[in-house]
């Protein structure tokens, strides 16, 4: 013989609310008498009622894990916890070196290393002049007044042709 799976009872939509507080005892003497009339005459609501009194209880029941999951947990736990320490004890070797203590040493040996590398690497600092350097020098402020001297030629062909038109035009 099969088992039928039972359809949950329907509850009257305006007595729902009133099934749920009559079942945990919160329901006000009069609302109470009005519903108990109500289930009287339907089968819906009372039977709604009675699956509440079944299955709310079970709601509550503790979901207990076996043993082996309290077991693997713990393990997990503690593969954490270690790992964290080690994390936290690899930090702090790095930071124990930007302790106040030791922050005379780092300071001597900055200045020290500033001064080696002033003091070695003048040399290399200071700019090397090639004489093409000061050709190039002495030619960049003719190139930037190129037109003006462009302009000086042309008034000194005009000045030769004067020269040569007066020549031409005396008989002598």
């Amino acid at each position: 013989m099969a088992l039928q799976k039972q359809s949950p009872a329907s509850a009257c939509k305006a007595f729902e609310e009133d099934l749920v507080l009559c079942h945990y005892g919160d329901l006000e003497r009069e609302a109470r008498a009005t519903l108990e009339r109500h289930m009287a005459g339907c089968a819906g609501c009372s039977g709604y009622l009675e699956e509440l009194a079944t299955l709310l209880p079970l709601t509550l029941k503790a979901d207990e894990p076996p043993t082996e999951f309290w077991t693997q947990y713990n393990r997990e736990l503690r593969h954490k916890l270690d790992a964290a320490r080690e994390q936290k004890l690899g930090w702090h070797r790095l930071t124990a070196l930007f302790q106040l203590r030791f922050l005379p040493a780092f300071a001597t040996a900055a200045v020290v290393i500033l001064a080696l590398g002033f003091t070695l690497g003048r040399g290399l600092w200071t700019a090397k002049i090639n004489p093409q350097d000061d050709e190039l020098a002495e030619a960049l402020p003719v190139a930037e007044n190129l037109e003006f001297f462009r302009a000086m030629d042309v008034l000194d062909d005009m000045d030769l042709l004067d020269v040569m038109g007066s020549q031409g035009n005396n008989p002598s």
